[in-house]
């Protein structure tokens, strides 16, 4: 019995420390995406849970070690509750990201941007320096629009033709929303399979606690 309930202790801290990694990559990643999205967008708002919901796991975690580390029953009973709540957010929000175009959702959000490229200069010139694009679809939009090409279409803002951005802006930021569906696909369903053998290994030990206690009873 002994030996059962160190071994489901040492897995159970080990999962955990994972999950911290996991939570804690997850808030890095969102916060070095957040001060380079545009606020009031669908990606900014996803971004924001993705820090809610990395912060929740990480929290969770320690719980999950101080639990493991005390064998209390009550600490680790709160902690199957805080994974159970945390494994119902997590398919919830997996099942949305699957559901939901983020390519289609980026293109609205930047062709409501350039509707208006006079008010939305500062977001615009943000966006053409983060993703190295120019105009819609390329530098000659400025030239349609009777406007000269801003500096913010030059790397460095140095006007030069060697340093001109040649890619349109609305390829670029559909290019770089699949790339982020990609890996917050993979992060999610890394964290989700992590979240499943946490959860068994919580109530295993939980239910290998309760029942000691029970023997010592008697």
């Amino acid at each position: 019995m002994a030996c059962r309930t160190s071994f489901l202790k040492t897995i159970l801290i080990i999962l955990n420390v994972l999950l911290s990694l996991i939570g804690v990559t997850l808030i890095a990643l969102s916060v070095f995406e957040l001060n380079s999205s545009t606020p009031g967008t669908f990606e900014h708002i996803a971004i924001v849970v993705q820090i809610f919901v990395g912060t929740f796991v990480v929290l969770t975690s320690f719980l999950g070690c101080f639990a493991s580390a005390r064998i209390s029953l009550g600490l680790i009973w709160s902690y199957v509750i805080c994974l159970l709540i945390l494994l119902c957010l997590q398919i919830y929000i997996i099942a949305a990201a699957h559901s939901t175009d983020y390519v289609e959702r980026s293109k609205r959000d930047f062709l409501a941007i350039w509707s208006d490229p006079r008010a939305n200069v500062e977001r615009i010139s943000f966006i053409q320096q983060k993703y190295s694009c120019c105009g819609e679809l390329g530098s000659h939009d400025y030239i349609l629009m009777g406007r000269g090409i801003p500096s913010t279409c030059y790397k460095a803002f140095l006007r030069h033709g060697d340093f001109l951005f040649t890619e349109g802006c609305l390829r670029a930021v559909q290019a770089h929303a699949t790339d982020n569906v990609v890996i917050g696909l993979i992060i999610k369903w890394l964290l989700l399979l992590v979240e499943f053998a946490a959860l068994g290994a919580a109530t295993h030990l939980g239910i290998t606690v309760r029942n000691k206690l029970r023997r010592e009873r008697f």
